[in-house]
């Protein structure tokens, strides 16, 4: 018999001004904010107004400092399989 320990197939990808970079697994629904938190947030040099979550073709803009001000919300949307923050 086999047993399943983890599903890591889905995954997220996550670059730039980040304190770790890479690809995580997607293993639970997550929003943008959650993702760049376990992350390590955002760098000193990281521009948290200009973040950009490429879903496809898609283009989906996610400013960081309005969110932790809990303003305009609905940015933080979640996450699907293959979605790259940057």
């Amino acid at each position: 018999s086999v047993q399943v320990q983890r599903v890591e197939s889905k995954r997220y990808y996550l670059s730039g001004e980040v304190g770790k970079a890479g690809a995580f697994p997607l293993v639970r629904p997550l929003t943008v904010l959650e993702a760049i938190t376990l992350a390590g947030g955002i760098r000193e040099f990281g521009n948290g107004k200009k973040i950009v979550i490429m879903r496809g073709a898609e283009r989906i803009k996610f400013n960081y400092n309005e969110v932790i001000k809990g303003k305009k919300l609905e940015q933080n949307i979640l996450l699907q399989p293959g979605d790259h923050i940057y």
